[in-house]
Protein backbone atom coordinates (compact mmCIF):
# COMPACT_ATOMS: atom_id res chain seq x y z
CA UNK A 1 0.00 0.00 0.00
CA UNK A 2 1.47 3.15 -0.84
CA UNK A 3 2.00 6.24 1.74
CA UNK A 4 0.15 9.58 1.39
CA UNK A 5 3.20 11.56 -0.06
CA UNK A 6 4.11 8.94 -2.56
CA UNK A 7 0.48 10.31 -4.87
CA UNK A 8 1.15 13.64 -4.33
CA UNK A 9 2.27 13.64 -8.36
CA UNK A 10 -0.86 12.02 -9.34
CA UNK A 11 -3.04 14.02 -6.98
CA UNK A 12 -1.77 17.29 -8.72
CA UNK A 13 -1.62 15.68 -12.25
CA UNK A 14 -5.53 15.11 -11.28
CA UNK A 15 -6.68 18.79 -10.28
CA UNK A 16 -4.39 20.05 -13.23
CA UNK A 17 -6.79 17.76 -15.42
CA UNK A 18 -9.67 18.93 -13.49
CA UNK A 19 -8.53 22.78 -13.82
CA UNK A 20 -8.17 22.48 -17.89
CA UNK A 21 -11.83 20.68 -17.95
CA UNK A 22 -13.14 23.55 -15.71
CA UNK A 23 -11.15 26.22 -18.21
CA UNK A 24 -12.39 24.33 -21.51
CA UNK A 25 -15.87 24.58 -20.09
CA UNK A 26 -15.43 28.12 -19.53
CA UNK A 27 -14.42 29.04 -22.84
CA UNK A 28 -17.03 26.47 -24.41
CA UNK A 29 -19.70 28.27 -22.59
CA UNK A 30 -18.20 31.92 -23.53
CA UNK A 31 -17.88 30.88 -27.70
CA UNK A 32 -21.73 29.47 -26.92
CA UNK A 33 -23.08 32.81 -25.56
CA UNK A 34 -20.95 34.93 -28.62
CA UNK A 35 -23.08 32.38 -30.92
CA UNK A 36 -26.03 32.95 -29.36
CA UNK A 37 -26.53 36.27 -28.81
CA UNK A 38 -26.34 36.96 -32.06
CA UNK A 39 -29.89 36.67 -32.79
CA UNK A 40 -32.23 38.91 -31.12
CA UNK A 41 -34.98 36.33 -31.50
CA UNK A 42 -33.02 34.30 -29.45
CA UNK A 43 -32.56 36.47 -26.73
CA UNK A 44 -36.19 37.49 -26.37
CA UNK A 45 -36.85 33.95 -26.02
CA UNK A 46 -34.53 33.31 -23.36
CA UNK A 47 -35.75 36.54 -21.92
CA UNK A 48 -38.95 35.26 -21.79
CA UNK A 49 -38.18 32.10 -20.42
CA UNK A 50 -36.18 33.40 -17.63
CA UNK A 51 -39.16 36.13 -16.79
CA UNK A 52 -41.71 33.15 -16.85
CA UNK A 53 -39.34 31.01 -14.32
CA UNK A 54 -38.59 33.73 -12.21
CA UNK A 55 -42.57 34.50 -12.15
CA UNK A 56 -43.06 30.82 -11.12
CA UNK A 57 -40.53 31.16 -8.22
CA UNK A 58 -41.84 33.76 -6.69
CA UNK A 59 -45.27 33.49 -7.10
CA UNK A 60 -46.20 33.73 -3.58
CA UNK A 61 -44.55 37.08 -3.35
CA UNK A 62 -46.36 38.28 -6.95
CA UNK A 63 -49.69 37.11 -5.97
CA UNK A 64 -51.98 39.06 -4.16
CA UNK A 65 -54.45 36.14 -4.00
CA UNK A 66 -53.51 32.64 -2.40
CA UNK A 67 -54.42 28.98 -3.05
CA UNK A 68 -55.09 26.77 0.50
CA UNK A 69 -54.07 23.29 0.63
CA UNK A 70 -56.87 21.15 0.63
CA UNK A 71 -57.41 18.57 4.02
CA UNK A 72 -55.34 15.79 2.50
CA UNK A 73 -52.38 18.78 2.01
CA UNK A 74 -52.03 16.94 -1.58
CA UNK A 75 -52.64 19.77 -3.78
CA UNK A 76 -53.47 23.97 -4.06
CA UNK A 77 -57.28 24.42 -4.20
CA UNK A 78 -59.08 28.19 -4.93
CA UNK A 79 -62.22 28.61 -3.00
CA UNK A 80 -65.09 30.10 -4.19
CA UNK A 81 -64.37 34.03 -3.60
CA UNK A 82 -67.78 36.40 -3.85
CA UNK A 83 -66.16 39.49 -4.33
CA UNK A 84 -67.20 40.96 -7.61
CA UNK A 85 -67.55 38.19 -10.48
CA UNK A 86 -66.30 38.57 -13.85
CA UNK A 87 -64.83 42.20 -13.11
CA UNK A 88 -62.90 43.95 -15.81
CA UNK A 89 -59.24 44.71 -15.97
CA UNK A 90 -59.03 47.49 -12.91
CA UNK A 91 -62.07 47.80 -11.90
CA UNK A 92 -62.98 49.51 -8.48
CA UNK A 93 -65.70 47.03 -7.79
CA UNK A 94 -62.63 45.27 -6.66
CA UNK A 95 -62.85 47.49 -3.77
CA UNK A 96 -66.21 46.97 -3.20
CA UNK A 97 -68.24 43.93 -0.69
CA UNK A 98 -71.53 42.83 0.07
CA UNK A 99 -72.79 42.07 2.86
CA UNK A 100 -76.55 40.74 4.05
CA UNK A 101 -77.50 42.24 7.44
CA UNK A 102 -80.35 40.65 9.16
CA UNK A 103 -83.25 43.45 10.10
CA UNK A 104 -85.52 40.89 11.89
CA UNK A 105 -85.42 41.91 15.52
CA UNK A 106 -86.72 38.49 16.37
CA UNK A 107 -84.19 37.43 14.67
CA UNK A 108 -81.10 35.77 16.94
CA UNK A 109 -78.78 37.17 14.70
CA UNK A 110 -80.09 40.37 14.84
CA UNK A 111 -78.34 43.51 15.97
CA UNK A 112 -78.58 47.02 16.13
CA UNK A 113 -74.94 47.51 15.67
CA UNK A 114 -73.13 44.99 12.57
CA UNK A 115 -69.81 44.05 11.86
CA UNK A 116 -68.39 44.82 8.73
CA UNK A 117 -67.04 40.93 7.71
CA UNK A 118 -64.96 39.16 4.65
CA UNK A 119 -67.19 36.26 3.39
CA UNK A 120 -65.41 33.14 4.87
CA UNK A 121 -62.12 32.05 3.87
CA UNK A 122 -59.69 29.00 4.34
CA UNK A 123 -57.21 29.15 6.61
CA UNK A 124 -54.21 27.35 6.88
CA UNK A 125 -55.40 25.01 9.38
CA UNK A 126 -58.10 24.17 6.79
CA UNK A 127 -60.67 25.85 9.46
CA UNK A 128 -62.92 28.87 7.78
CA UNK A 129 -62.97 32.43 9.14
CA UNK A 130 -64.02 35.82 8.08
CA UNK A 131 -62.02 39.34 8.46
CA UNK A 132 -62.83 42.21 9.96
CA UNK A 133 -63.07 45.27 7.16
CA UNK A 134 -62.57 48.43 7.35
CA UNK A 135 -65.44 50.43 5.62
CA UNK A 136 -64.21 53.36 3.39
CA UNK A 137 -68.08 54.51 2.10
CA UNK A 138 -71.30 52.86 1.60
CA UNK A 139 -72.37 52.25 -1.90
CA UNK A 140 -75.87 51.00 -1.99
CA UNK A 141 -78.42 48.84 -0.08
CA UNK A 142 -80.85 47.05 -1.42
CA UNK A 143 -83.65 44.95 0.26
CA UNK A 144 -84.39 40.95 -0.23
CA UNK A 145 -85.96 41.60 -3.99
CA UNK A 146 -83.10 44.02 -5.71
CA UNK A 147 -84.90 46.72 -5.05
CA UNK A 148 -82.83 49.89 -3.80
CA UNK A 149 -83.25 51.62 -0.30
CA UNK A 150 -82.14 54.94 1.06
CA UNK A 151 -78.70 54.99 2.45
CA UNK A 152 -79.40 56.73 5.44
CA UNK A 153 -80.85 53.87 7.02
CA UNK A 154 -77.65 52.45 7.63
CA UNK A 155 -74.46 54.59 8.89
CA UNK A 156 -70.85 54.06 9.61
CA UNK A 157 -69.71 54.21 13.41
CA UNK A 158 -67.92 57.33 13.68
CA UNK A 159 -65.50 55.42 16.55
CA UNK A 160 -65.32 52.63 14.90
CA UNK A 161 -65.20 52.00 10.65
CA UNK A 162 -65.52 48.57 11.27
CA UNK A 163 -69.42 48.95 12.95
CA UNK A 164 -72.70 49.24 10.70
CA UNK A 165 -75.48 51.08 12.50
CA UNK A 166 -78.90 50.41 11.73
CA UNK A 167 -81.67 52.90 11.96
CA UNK A 168 -84.91 51.93 13.99
CA UNK A 169 -86.51 53.18 10.80
CA UNK A 170 -84.66 49.84 8.76
CA UNK A 171 -85.18 47.21 11.56
CA UNK A 172 -88.82 48.58 12.66
CA UNK A 173 -90.08 48.33 9.10
CA UNK A 174 -91.81 44.67 8.57
CA UNK A 175 -91.46 44.44 4.93
CA UNK A 176 -87.30 44.15 5.53
CA UNK A 177 -87.67 41.71 7.83
CA UNK A 178 -86.24 39.78 4.83
CA UNK A 179 -82.95 41.36 5.26
CA UNK A 180 -80.90 44.13 3.04
CA UNK A 181 -77.75 43.74 1.20
CA UNK A 182 -75.01 46.35 1.84
CA UNK A 183 -72.86 47.30 -0.97
CA UNK A 184 -69.61 49.37 0.10
CA UNK A 185 -65.69 50.27 -0.04
CA UNK A 186 -63.79 48.21 2.20
CA UNK A 187 -59.77 49.12 3.02
CA UNK A 188 -58.55 46.67 0.53
CA UNK A 189 -55.05 46.79 0.55
CA UNK A 190 -53.25 43.51 0.39
CA UNK A 191 -55.11 43.31 -2.62
CA UNK A 192 -53.32 46.44 -4.06
CA UNK A 193 -50.39 45.72 -5.91
CA UNK A 194 -46.95 48.34 -4.56
CA UNK A 195 -45.28 47.79 -7.73
CA UNK A 196 -48.23 50.31 -9.70
CA UNK A 197 -50.13 53.44 -9.60
CA UNK A 198 -53.27 54.53 -7.39
CA UNK A 199 -56.12 53.76 -9.46
CA UNK A 200 -54.71 50.84 -11.21
CA UNK A 201 -53.11 49.03 -8.60
CA UNK A 202 -56.08 46.33 -8.46
CA UNK A 203 -57.64 43.58 -10.52
CA UNK A 204 -54.87 44.27 -13.07
CA UNK A 205 -56.80 41.34 -14.85
CA UNK A 206 -60.17 41.40 -13.45
CA UNK A 207 -61.70 38.41 -11.48
CA UNK A 208 -63.42 35.15 -13.36
CA UNK A 209 -66.50 33.78 -12.73
CA UNK A 210 -65.99 32.44 -9.25
CA UNK A 211 -64.67 35.85 -7.86
CA UNK A 212 -60.73 34.49 -8.13
CA UNK A 213 -58.31 37.26 -8.77
CA UNK A 214 -57.40 36.11 -12.94
CA UNK A 215 -53.74 37.60 -12.18
CA UNK A 216 -52.94 35.33 -9.44
CA UNK A 217 -54.11 32.38 -11.07
CA UNK A 218 -52.16 32.69 -13.85
CA UNK A 219 -49.25 33.97 -11.73
CA UNK A 220 -49.68 30.49 -10.16
CA UNK A 221 -50.50 28.56 -13.48
CA UNK A 222 -47.34 29.04 -14.65
CA UNK A 223 -46.01 27.10 -11.65
CA UNK A 224 -48.21 24.20 -12.63
CA UNK A 225 -47.19 24.49 -16.31
CA UNK A 226 -43.35 24.52 -15.66
CA UNK A 227 -43.50 21.59 -13.62
CA UNK A 228 -45.31 19.48 -16.26
CA UNK A 229 -43.34 20.85 -19.17
CA UNK A 230 -39.88 19.95 -17.65
CA UNK A 231 -40.73 16.83 -15.99
CA UNK A 232 -42.52 15.46 -18.88
CA UNK A 233 -39.49 16.89 -21.33
CA UNK A 234 -36.83 15.32 -19.01
CA UNK A 235 -38.37 12.17 -18.14
CA UNK A 236 -39.25 11.15 -21.91
CA UNK A 237 -35.98 12.76 -22.64
CA UNK A 238 -34.34 9.62 -20.48
CA UNK A 239 -36.58 6.86 -21.64
CA UNK A 240 -35.84 7.91 -25.35
CA UNK A 241 -32.52 8.04 -25.16
CA UNK A 242 -32.39 4.61 -23.50
CA UNK A 243 -34.24 3.02 -25.61
CA UNK A 244 -32.91 4.36 -29.02
CA UNK A 245 -29.37 4.09 -27.75
CA UNK A 246 -29.94 0.22 -27.34
CA UNK A 247 -31.70 -0.06 -30.73
CA UNK A 248 -29.17 1.94 -32.74
CA UNK A 249 -26.40 0.13 -30.72
CA UNK A 250 -26.97 -3.34 -31.50
CA UNK A 251 -29.16 -2.97 -34.44
CA UNK A 252 -30.83 -5.75 -35.89
CA UNK A 253 -33.33 -7.69 -34.85
CA UNK A 254 -33.41 -6.16 -31.36
CA UNK A 255 -33.79 -2.45 -33.20
CA UNK A 256 -36.53 -4.01 -35.81
CA UNK A 257 -38.44 -4.49 -32.75
CA UNK A 258 -37.77 -1.18 -30.74
CA UNK A 259 -38.71 0.87 -34.23
CA UNK A 260 -41.85 -1.84 -34.74
CA UNK A 261 -43.39 -0.49 -31.50
CA UNK A 262 -42.55 3.32 -31.98
CA UNK A 263 -44.56 2.87 -35.47
CA UNK A 264 -47.40 1.39 -33.54
CA UNK A 265 -47.50 4.75 -31.24
CA UNK A 266 -46.80 7.12 -34.79
CA UNK A 267 -49.78 5.83 -35.73
CA UNK A 268 -52.31 7.18 -32.97
CA UNK A 269 -52.28 10.63 -32.66
CA UNK A 270 -50.58 11.88 -29.88
CA UNK A 271 -53.51 13.57 -27.96
CA UNK A 272 -55.77 11.20 -28.82
CA UNK A 273 -54.08 8.62 -27.06
CA UNK A 274 -52.75 10.84 -23.99
CA UNK A 275 -56.59 11.43 -23.44
CA UNK A 276 -57.42 7.71 -23.70
CA UNK A 277 -54.58 7.40 -21.19
CA UNK A 278 -55.88 9.52 -18.80
CA UNK A 279 -59.14 8.15 -18.89
CA UNK A 280 -57.69 4.79 -18.19
CA UNK A 281 -55.99 5.89 -15.49
CA UNK A 282 -59.10 7.54 -13.57
CA UNK A 283 -59.92 4.88 -11.26
CA UNK A 284 -55.82 4.89 -10.07
CA UNK A 285 -55.46 7.10 -6.91
CA UNK A 286 -51.75 6.46 -6.07
CA UNK A 287 -49.04 5.06 -8.09
CA UNK A 288 -47.48 1.93 -6.06
CA UNK A 289 -45.34 -0.90 -7.49
CA UNK A 290 -44.28 -4.13 -5.25
CA UNK A 291 -41.35 -3.21 -2.98
CA UNK A 292 -39.45 -6.30 -4.62
CA UNK A 293 -39.59 -4.72 -8.20
CA UNK A 294 -38.90 -0.75 -7.10
CA UNK A 295 -35.58 -2.07 -5.40
CA UNK A 296 -34.53 -4.18 -8.76
CA UNK A 297 -33.21 0.03 -10.11
CA UNK A 298 -30.47 -0.07 -7.47
CA UNK A 299 -30.07 -3.39 -7.81
CA UNK A 300 -28.97 -3.30 -11.18
CA UNK A 301 -26.91 -0.48 -11.43
CA UNK A 302 -24.89 -2.07 -8.41
CA UNK A 303 -23.93 -5.08 -10.50
CA UNK A 304 -23.42 -3.23 -13.59
CA UNK A 305 -20.83 -0.82 -12.18
CA UNK A 306 -19.18 -3.82 -10.10
CA UNK A 307 -19.36 -6.17 -13.39
CA UNK A 308 -17.56 -3.53 -15.45
CA UNK A 309 -15.48 -2.98 -12.60
CA UNK A 310 -14.26 -7.06 -11.62
CA UNK A 311 -14.57 -7.20 -15.56
CA UNK A 312 -11.87 -4.22 -15.98
CA UNK A 313 -9.43 -5.36 -13.08
CA UNK A 314 -9.57 -9.49 -12.22
CA UNK A 315 -9.10 -10.87 -15.97
CA UNK A 316 -5.57 -11.27 -17.33
CA UNK A 317 -5.91 -12.09 -20.96
CA UNK A 318 -8.68 -13.60 -23.08
CA UNK A 319 -8.35 -16.96 -24.68
CA UNK A 320 -11.22 -17.91 -26.50
CA UNK A 321 -11.68 -21.97 -26.16
CA UNK A 322 -13.08 -24.02 -28.86
CA UNK A 323 -16.24 -24.73 -26.81
CA UNK A 324 -17.42 -21.05 -28.26
CA UNK A 325 -18.09 -22.41 -31.14
CA UNK A 326 -21.00 -24.79 -30.01
CA UNK A 327 -24.24 -23.00 -31.17
CA UNK A 328 -25.03 -23.24 -26.67
CA UNK A 329 -21.93 -21.99 -25.91
CA UNK A 330 -22.32 -19.29 -28.24
CA UNK A 331 -25.74 -17.95 -26.98
CA UNK A 332 -25.37 -18.30 -23.69
CA UNK A 333 -25.43 -14.62 -22.68
CA UNK A 334 -28.74 -14.96 -23.84
CA UNK A 335 -29.50 -18.09 -21.98
CA UNK A 336 -28.76 -16.43 -19.10
CA UNK A 337 -30.63 -12.88 -19.66
CA UNK A 338 -33.74 -15.72 -20.26
CA UNK A 339 -33.11 -17.53 -16.88
CA UNK A 340 -32.57 -14.25 -15.30
CA UNK A 341 -35.75 -12.55 -16.70
CA UNK A 342 -38.06 -15.36 -15.53
CA UNK A 343 -36.55 -15.31 -12.27
CA UNK A 344 -36.88 -11.69 -11.01
CA UNK A 345 -39.95 -11.61 -12.89
CA UNK A 346 -41.19 -14.18 -10.85
CA UNK A 347 -42.41 -16.58 -13.64
CA UNK A 348 -40.99 -19.54 -12.12
CA UNK A 349 -42.90 -21.21 -9.06
CA UNK A 350 -41.49 -21.46 -5.68
CA UNK A 351 -38.10 -19.99 -7.03
CA UNK A 352 -38.64 -16.25 -8.42
CA UNK A 353 -37.43 -12.83 -7.10
CA UNK A 354 -40.40 -11.99 -4.94
CA UNK A 355 -40.25 -14.88 -2.91
CA UNK A 356 -36.44 -14.97 -2.15
CA UNK A 357 -36.82 -11.23 -0.95
CA UNK A 358 -40.28 -11.78 0.64
CA UNK A 359 -39.08 -14.39 3.28
CA UNK A 360 -38.10 -11.69 5.97
CA UNK A 361 -39.55 -7.71 5.81
CA UNK A 362 -36.59 -6.90 7.92
CA UNK A 363 -34.00 -4.20 6.86
CA UNK A 364 -31.56 -6.61 7.56
CA UNK A 365 -32.92 -9.62 5.81
CA UNK A 366 -33.63 -7.06 2.73
CA UNK A 367 -30.23 -5.39 2.15
CA UNK A 368 -28.65 -9.11 2.68
CA UNK A 369 -31.17 -10.62 -0.15
CA UNK A 370 -30.10 -7.61 -2.23
CA UNK A 371 -26.28 -7.81 -2.07
CA UNK A 372 -26.73 -11.18 -2.15
CA UNK A 373 -28.09 -11.02 -6.13
CA UNK A 374 -24.79 -8.52 -6.62
CA UNK A 375 -22.62 -11.11 -5.65
CA UNK A 376 -23.96 -14.20 -7.65
CA UNK A 377 -24.52 -11.76 -10.48
CA UNK A 378 -20.62 -10.65 -10.43
CA UNK A 379 -19.94 -14.62 -9.68
CA UNK A 380 -21.52 -15.50 -12.78
CA UNK A 381 -19.59 -12.95 -15.49
CA UNK A 382 -16.62 -14.15 -13.81
CA UNK A 383 -17.52 -17.48 -13.61
CA UNK A 384 -17.97 -17.09 -17.70
CA UNK A 385 -15.14 -15.61 -18.28
CA UNK A 386 -12.87 -18.12 -16.80
CA UNK A 387 -15.00 -21.25 -17.85
CA UNK A 388 -15.87 -20.55 -21.21
CA UNK A 389 -13.15 -17.75 -22.64
CA UNK A 390 -10.59 -19.50 -19.98
CA UNK A 391 -9.86 -16.23 -19.14
CA UNK A 392 -6.74 -15.89 -16.44
CA UNK A 393 -7.47 -14.64 -13.16
CA UNK A 394 -3.88 -14.87 -12.20
CA UNK A 395 -2.57 -12.07 -10.01
CA UNK A 396 -6.55 -10.85 -9.59
CA UNK A 397 -6.87 -10.16 -6.44
CA UNK A 398 -3.94 -8.26 -6.79
CA UNK A 399 -5.11 -5.91 -9.34
CA UNK A 400 -8.04 -5.48 -6.85
CA UNK A 401 -6.25 -4.25 -4.42
CA UNK A 402 -4.05 -1.72 -5.89
CA UNK A 403 -6.73 -0.76 -7.69
CA UNK A 404 -8.43 0.76 -4.52
CA UNK A 405 -5.66 3.97 -4.24
CA UNK A 406 -6.41 6.20 -1.47
CA UNK A 407 -3.17 8.17 -1.72
CA UNK A 408 -5.35 10.16 -4.76
CA UNK A 409 -9.12 10.79 -3.88
CA UNK A 410 -9.70 13.23 -6.96
CA UNK A 411 -9.62 10.11 -9.31
CA UNK A 412 -12.89 9.38 -7.25
CA UNK A 413 -14.87 12.20 -8.46
CA UNK A 414 -16.86 10.75 -11.46
CA UNK A 415 -20.38 10.15 -12.12
CA UNK A 416 -19.89 6.37 -11.58
CA UNK A 417 -18.91 7.10 -7.85
CA UNK A 418 -21.96 9.62 -7.88
CA UNK A 419 -24.32 6.51 -8.77
CA UNK A 420 -22.75 4.27 -6.47
CA UNK A 421 -23.64 5.94 -3.98
CA UNK A 422 -26.88 6.92 -4.56
CA UNK A 423 -27.84 3.65 -5.27
CA UNK A 424 -26.29 2.43 -2.11
CA UNK A 425 -28.70 5.00 -0.40
CA UNK A 426 -31.55 3.68 -2.18
CA UNK A 427 -30.95 0.50 -1.62
CA UNK A 428 -30.79 1.17 2.15
CA UNK A 429 -33.84 3.21 2.10
CA UNK A 430 -36.31 0.57 0.01
CA UNK A 431 -35.13 -1.93 2.35
CA UNK A 432 -36.64 -0.49 5.44
CA UNK A 433 -39.76 0.51 3.48
CA UNK A 434 -43.06 -1.21 5.63
CA UNK A 435 -45.34 -3.40 3.93
CA UNK A 436 -45.19 -5.21 0.52
CA UNK A 437 -45.20 -2.05 -1.45
CA UNK A 438 -43.66 1.31 -2.68
CA UNK A 439 -45.48 4.38 -2.92
CA UNK A 440 -43.83 6.65 -5.67
CA UNK A 441 -46.95 8.70 -5.97
CA UNK A 442 -48.75 8.94 -3.33
CA UNK A 443 -51.35 11.14 -4.41
CA UNK A 444 -52.21 10.40 -8.04
CA UNK A 445 -54.10 13.30 -8.99
CA UNK A 446 -55.04 14.59 -12.41
CA UNK A 447 -52.57 16.32 -13.36
CA UNK A 448 -49.92 13.27 -12.35
CA UNK A 449 -51.56 11.30 -14.55
CA UNK A 450 -51.58 14.22 -17.33
CA UNK A 451 -47.80 13.87 -17.02
CA UNK A 452 -47.97 10.08 -17.44
CA UNK A 453 -50.05 10.17 -20.75
CA UNK A 454 -47.69 12.84 -22.02
CA UNK A 455 -44.76 10.93 -20.97
CA UNK A 456 -46.12 7.67 -22.07
CA UNK A 457 -46.25 8.88 -25.31
CA UNK A 458 -43.78 11.18 -26.03
CA UNK A 459 -40.66 8.74 -25.61
CA UNK A 460 -41.02 7.71 -28.98
CA UNK A 461 -39.80 10.79 -30.87
CA UNK A 462 -36.99 11.17 -28.54
CA UNK A 463 -35.53 7.28 -28.97
CA UNK A 464 -36.47 7.85 -33.24
CA UNK A 465 -34.19 10.73 -32.72
CA UNK A 466 -31.34 9.54 -30.65
CA UNK A 467 -31.01 6.27 -32.80
CA UNK A 468 -30.20 8.12 -36.17
CA UNK A 469 -27.71 10.30 -34.20
CA UNK A 470 -25.72 6.73 -32.21
CA UNK A 471 -26.08 4.88 -35.82
CA UNK A 472 -24.16 8.06 -37.71
CA UNK A 473 -21.47 8.55 -34.50
CA UNK A 474 -21.01 4.06 -34.26
CA UNK A 475 -19.24 4.10 -37.11
CA UNK A 476 -16.94 6.75 -36.52
CA UNK A 477 -13.05 5.40 -36.16
CA UNK A 478 -12.84 6.80 -32.56
CA UNK A 479 -15.64 4.45 -31.47
CA UNK A 480 -14.19 1.49 -33.67
CA UNK A 481 -10.79 2.13 -31.98
CA UNK A 482 -12.23 1.79 -28.70
CA UNK A 483 -14.33 -1.45 -29.51
CA UNK A 484 -10.52 -2.74 -31.02
CA UNK A 485 -9.06 -2.54 -27.41
CA UNK A 486 -11.88 -4.55 -25.64
CA UNK A 487 -14.34 -1.76 -23.90
CA UNK A 488 -17.39 -3.19 -23.33
CA UNK A 489 -21.08 -1.72 -25.09
CA UNK A 490 -22.17 0.19 -22.04
CA UNK A 491 -19.02 1.91 -21.62
CA UNK A 492 -18.52 2.59 -25.68
CA UNK A 493 -22.65 3.71 -25.62
CA UNK A 494 -22.42 6.07 -22.70
CA UNK A 495 -18.59 7.48 -22.99
CA UNK A 496 -18.36 7.53 -26.13
CA UNK A 497 -21.19 7.62 -28.23
CA UNK A 498 -23.80 9.41 -26.38
CA UNK A 499 -21.40 12.37 -25.66
CA UNK A 500 -21.19 13.05 -29.58
CA UNK A 501 -24.71 12.56 -29.83
CA UNK A 502 -26.43 14.90 -27.44
CA UNK A 503 -26.65 18.14 -29.63
CA UNK A 504 -30.03 17.62 -31.47
CA UNK A 505 -31.31 16.28 -28.16
CA UNK A 506 -30.92 19.14 -26.52
CA UNK A 507 -32.53 21.13 -29.18
CA UNK A 508 -35.82 18.89 -29.17
CA UNK A 509 -35.58 18.76 -25.05
CA UNK A 510 -36.12 22.66 -25.11
CA UNK A 511 -38.59 22.89 -28.31
CA UNK A 512 -40.65 20.06 -26.48
CA UNK A 513 -41.20 21.45 -23.21
CA UNK A 514 -43.15 24.21 -24.85
CA UNK A 515 -45.38 21.19 -27.09
CA UNK A 516 -45.56 19.42 -23.52
CA UNK A 517 -47.17 22.66 -21.91
CA UNK A 518 -49.47 22.92 -25.00
CA UNK A 519 -50.84 19.32 -24.70
CA UNK A 520 -51.21 19.40 -21.15
CA UNK A 521 -53.45 22.75 -21.61
CA UNK A 522 -55.05 21.20 -24.56
CA UNK A 523 -55.80 18.42 -22.34
CA UNK A 524 -57.19 20.17 -19.48
CA UNK A 525 -59.19 22.65 -21.87
CA UNK A 526 -60.79 19.16 -23.12
CA UNK A 527 -62.00 18.44 -18.94
CA UNK A 528 -58.67 15.45 -19.07
CA UNK A 529 -56.14 17.81 -17.09
CA UNK A 530 -56.78 19.50 -13.91
CA UNK A 531 -59.50 19.39 -11.40
CA UNK A 532 -61.85 22.07 -10.68
CA UNK A 533 -60.37 24.89 -8.96
CA UNK A 534 -56.76 24.74 -10.12
CA UNK A 535 -54.71 27.43 -11.15
CA UNK A 536 -54.33 25.76 -14.81
CA UNK A 537 -54.30 27.87 -17.68
CA UNK A 538 -56.45 25.46 -19.89
CA UNK A 539 -58.29 24.78 -17.38
CA UNK A 540 -58.95 28.84 -17.33
CA UNK A 541 -59.55 29.05 -20.74
CA UNK A 542 -62.06 26.33 -20.78
CA UNK A 543 -63.78 27.85 -17.88
CA UNK A 544 -64.07 30.96 -19.59
CA UNK A 545 -65.13 30.32 -23.08
CA UNK A 546 -68.74 30.74 -22.06
CA UNK A 547 -68.14 33.78 -20.88
CA UNK A 548 -66.18 35.07 -24.56
CA UNK A 549 -68.20 37.47 -26.09
CA UNK A 550 -69.55 39.50 -23.01
CA UNK A 551 -65.50 39.29 -21.32
CA UNK A 552 -63.07 38.17 -23.17
CA UNK A 553 -60.66 39.34 -20.54
CA UNK A 554 -61.25 35.64 -18.90
CA UNK A 555 -59.90 34.04 -21.49
CA UNK A 556 -57.14 36.71 -22.84
CA UNK A 557 -55.14 36.35 -20.39
CA UNK A 558 -53.92 32.84 -19.62
CA UNK A 559 -54.13 32.65 -23.54
CA UNK A 560 -51.33 35.07 -24.13
CA UNK A 561 -49.59 32.76 -20.87
CA UNK A 562 -49.90 29.76 -23.23
CA UNK A 563 -48.07 32.17 -25.90
CA UNK A 564 -45.37 33.36 -24.32
CA UNK A 565 -44.31 30.45 -22.67
CA UNK A 566 -44.92 28.13 -25.50
CA UNK A 567 -42.99 30.66 -27.69
CA UNK A 568 -40.06 31.65 -25.83
CA UNK A 569 -39.24 27.85 -25.47
CA UNK A 570 -39.03 28.00 -29.25
CA UNK A 571 -37.06 30.62 -29.65
CA UNK A 572 -34.80 29.59 -27.01
CA UNK A 573 -34.36 26.32 -28.59
CA UNK A 574 -33.61 27.58 -32.10
CA UNK A 575 -31.19 29.93 -30.92
CA UNK A 576 -29.77 26.46 -29.00
CA UNK A 577 -29.26 24.73 -32.49
CA UNK A 578 -27.55 28.13 -33.97
CA UNK A 579 -24.95 27.50 -31.11
CA UNK A 580 -24.59 23.42 -31.64
CA UNK A 581 -24.44 23.68 -35.49
CA UNK A 582 -21.24 23.26 -36.27
CA UNK A 583 -21.07 25.24 -39.14
CA UNK A 584 -21.36 28.18 -36.60
CA UNK A 585 -18.47 27.11 -34.26
CA UNK A 586 -15.53 27.37 -37.02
Amino acid sequence: MRGWDEGKGERDESRRRLREALSQSKSDLSRSWKIYRRSLLAILGLFMVVSVSLVAIFADDIAVEHPYRNLQDTEDKWSIDYEPRKARPFSEECDWHEQKITTNPNSPLFSEIVVAESDDKVGDDNRYYRDTLTVIRLIKLDDSLGYDLNLSLLSIDPSNSSLLVLSPELYGNESLYGGVWLTYEFDNEEMHHWWLPDGHDVCIFGTNDQGHDLFSKVVYGARVSLKIGITVATLTVIIGTIVGSISGYFGGRVDEFIMRICDIFFAVPGLILAMAFVAAMNQITSLTIPLWLGILFPIFVLAAFSNSYLNSTVPDDDQISEQVMSLIMRYRGVLLVLVGFLFFVGLIPGASWSDFFGISEGRSWRAFAALGIITVLGAIVLADRRFFLNTSFEGGLGRIRDSFDWTNPWRYLTFRTLAVFVSLALLFSFSGNEGEEMVLIKDFDRLWKVQAALIFTGWPGYARLIRGQVLYVKEMTFVEAARSVGARPGRIMFRHILPNAWAPLLVAFTLDIGGTILSASGLSFLGLGADSYTAEWGLMISESRRYFLLYPHLMLYPGLAIAVTVLGFNLLGDGIRDVVDPKNRR
